[in-house]
């Protein structure tokens, strides 16, 4: 069986040794503000510009690469490691400005980055769509002063506003 909080030591090691900035996202980020929510992944943003480096480093340290494109690179072996490519200027935004000292001293991003980054996925893979929504909801629900125009803007992008809005009012009227 494989160990999560080993796999995130060694890839936060691993990243930090080689100077690759690096966030959690996904159900680790989520544990950062109080979800118990069960996950078997470890979830990473990571500039675009160190895609090469991580497929070497990761390669040569146990891991095995199970998918690539554009966007994500995706690792088994040691554990499961799902790496979602910052290549736009938004993404890297979300990057440089994420939370520092999560688990085992990696940083975390933002629960409003955390937010759109649900949104994108859902609206991308509606099978995951109750899961990422329930997510959201944890997130309004046990965050306090979230910023809504940061919010609001993840959710344009992806026409989604009305329906974050009801999430919203449903828990905070």
């Amino acid at each position: 069986m494989m160990n999560l909080r080993a796999t995130l030591k060694l890839t936060h090691s691993l990243l930090d040794q080689n100077k690759i900035p690096h966030a959690l996202i996904g159900g680790l980020a989520l544990a950062c503000y109080g979800s118990t929510r069960a996950t078997v992944d470890l979830d990473l943003l990571i500039r675009e510009e160190h895609k090469d480096r991580i497929k070497t480093l990761f390669l040569n340290n146990g891991f095995n690469l199970a998918y690539e494109s554009e966007e994500v690179l995706q690792f088994s072996g040691l554990g499961y490691v799902d790496v979602l490519l910052a290549r736009r200027p938004i993404s890297q935004k979300i990057l440089t400005e994420a939370n520092s000292n999560g688990p085992e001293g990696i940083d975390f991003v933002k629960s409003e980055d955390l937010i759109g980054l649900k949104i994108q996925a859902y609206v991308n893979d509606s099978s995951r769509e109750l899961q990422d929504k329930a997510d959201i909801q944890f997130l309004i629900e046990n965050v306090e002063s979230l910023d809504w125009q940061r919010i609001k803007s993840y959710a344009d992008l992806f026409q989604q506003w009305e329906v974050i809005n009801d999430i919203k009012n449903k828990i905070k009227p």
